[in-house]
């Protein structure tokens, strides 16, 4: 049954082949003009003018890689009374 399909498959692809060939040999005037404005647009998206690439930033300090600081943390106690704090055993 897998072979019956990929067969099938083929034919299809063959038949339109044969007709896009054959509607660009009758008439290759209605095809120019999108490949054209595809190309077009491909050779943009690939390379890109210079004004609208963004421009490099330096890297600033708080993400550069290297030798960082460990941040220095405080307990700061509060006012809360014992008797809100659940039970110390589960």
């Amino acid at each position: 049954m897998r072979n019956r399909n990929s067969t099938v498959a083929y034919v299809i692809f063959g038949l339109i082949a044969i007709g896009i060939l054959a509607s660009v040999l009758s008439s290759p005037g209605t095809y120019i003009i999108p490949i054209l404005v595809f190309g077009v647009i491909f050779f943009l998206y690939k390379f890109p003018p210079n004004r609208w690439r963004q421009p490099k930033r330096p890297s600033s300090s708080r993400f550069q890689k290297g030798k960082r600081r460990n941040a220095t943390f405080r307990v700061i106690q509060g006012s809360k009374d014992s008797s809100d704090e659940p039970p110390k055993y589960h």
